[in-house]
């Protein structure tokens, strides 16, 4: 379903989960020394970093889920015209690796939290950097057809047509 533009639940949920992601490669470091402490001795430590690390987790796993009802229920806007095939082709596979990586990484990071499993634990690693390029390549994208294109991309995630 191709609507005129995002609802403003869809943007704020949008700058939502980039908060939380943020936070998540900020303040991950508390997660890392607590989980390499649960390989080591199989006990596990509930310091403020790794509160604050699982809860910000378990809230982009609901944030997503959310993201994807919505997007199913409203619609997203339709890929500017001035976007060839392959760039409309590469931004739909991009903003599916991103919903996948919104479930995969809070489900990996539970498994290998709560099995201390570490080949979950290293999935999960994969996974975060995988997050971390596509948002580098996000943000570029959003950047150019901001800046040097001039369509209007950006404005899309501000401005909600409700």
């Amino acid at each position: 379903m191709s609507v005129s533009g995002y609802s403003r639940m869809q943007i704020r949920l949008h700058w939502a989960v980039f908060v939380l992601v943020a936070v998540q490669f900020l303040f991950g470091d508390g997660m890392a020394r607590a989980f390499d402490q649960l390989i080591e001795t199989r006990a596990q430590t509930f310091t403020p970093g790794v509160i604050l690390h699982i809860g910000s987790g378990l809230l982009i796993l609901v944030l997503a889920f959310w993201r994807i009802g919505l997007r199913m229920l409203h619609g997203v806007p339709a890929p500017d015209p001035s976007h060839s095939a392959a760039q409309v082709m590469v931004a739909r596979v991009i903003y599916g690796l991103f919903y996948l990586l919104m479930v995969l990484l809070p489900v990996s990071g539970m498994v290998a939290w709560s099995q201390g499993s570490a080949l979950a634990g290293n999935v999960h690693s994969v996974l975060r950097v995988a997050m971390l390029v596509l948002i580098v390549v996000h943000v570029a994208a959003a950047l150019v057809g901001q800046f040097v294109k001039k369509d209007g991309t950006m404005t899309r995630m501000v401005k909600p047509v409700d």
